[in-house]
């Protein structure tokens, strides 16, 4: 089994400065994990970012890499720094990497996460630090050194990258039902230049759609770590409301899900019309 999958990456080629990736839309559970289980795994599949990877993955014009995650997220999480867990959490416990819990982590949905969304503990008890660790190569390492791969082929090719990380967000927290469409992140203004944000924006907002900034999300390990503007190396991240693509319940496409594909699509298409006017 792969761990990751690369759209558009033939001849080992990147097409474009502009990346896209798609983070937690996987769905595999290795069968030592299933074991494991405390709860539905019905549970965790409310957790995934389901169908944004074919959300974005339409009528590229310029064939626009696309990385996703193949491990879901309530496995390894990859929008985590590898170093976000509790060394208490395992047992034994991890040693080849040195523990700095963030508030994710201490919330139990660190890089190994140990409670679902819903707050109920993952495993039946302590997983071993031994599988863990070897969890975090088999998923995290992979995602982070391809993706590190990619936006340094970009860089070196174009003298900057952008990164587009897209993800889905529920529709029933009372910060987004009916008051939002998608939430664009960039740290605060610390991980891509304000163009890019407000180009997002309008062309959104001319689409039909609500959009927000940084509130709720503002943007997670892989923003933070690869939105470097000052080096002209930008990530922002995309979060959609899942409500408008998809049945929460089902996690199958609603009637929606085409003209959503269209919108972003066009979106990608126009950034990359305009993209060498709004990077100066």
């Amino acid at each position: 089994m792969t761990n990751n999958k690369v759209i558009n990456f033939e001849n080992n080629l990147v097409n474009s400065s502009l990346i896209l990736s798609s983070p937690h839309s996987g769905n595999f559970y290795p069968d030592e994990f299933l074991s494991l289980l405390n709860l539905e795994l019905s549970e965790l599949n409310q957790n995934q970012d389901s169908l944004v990877d074919e959300l974005i993955n339409g009528t590229l014009l310029y064939k626009n890499l696309i990385l996703k995650a193949i491990w879901s997220r309530s496995v390894v999480d990859v929008n985590r720094a590898k170093t976000d867990f509790n060394f208490n959490d395992f047992d034994p416990p991890i040693k080849e990497i040195i523990a700095k819990p963030s508030k994710y982590s201490r919330s139990g949905l660190g890089v190994i996460p140990t409670r679902s969304g819903i707050n109920d503990k993952i495993y039946k008890s302590k997983l071993s630090g031994i599988k863990a660790t070897r969890w975090i190569n088999d998923a995290w390492k992979t995602y982070h050194e391809m993706l590190s791969n990619i936006l340094e082929k970009a860089y070196n090719e174009y003298g900057h990258y952008v990164l587009f990380d897209f993800h889905s967000m529920p529709s029933e927290s009372d910060s987004i039902r009916n008051k939002v469409d998608i939430i664009l992140g960039n740290c605060h203004g610390q991980s891509c230049d304000e163009n890019i944000i407000a180009f997002l924006e309008k062309n959104l907002s001319e689409s039909g759609l609500k959009t927000r900034r940084n509130s709720p999300y503002s943007g997670g390990f892989i923003t933070e770590n690869y939105g470097k503007p000052n080096e002209n190396k930008h990530a922002i991240q995309i979060e959609i409301n899942r409500s408008i693509y998809l049945d929460e319940k089902t996690r199958e496409r609603n009637d929606n899900f085409e003209n959503c594909k269209l919108i972003f699509c066009e979106m990608i298409n126009k950034f990359e019309k305009n993209k060498n006017n709004l990077l100066g």
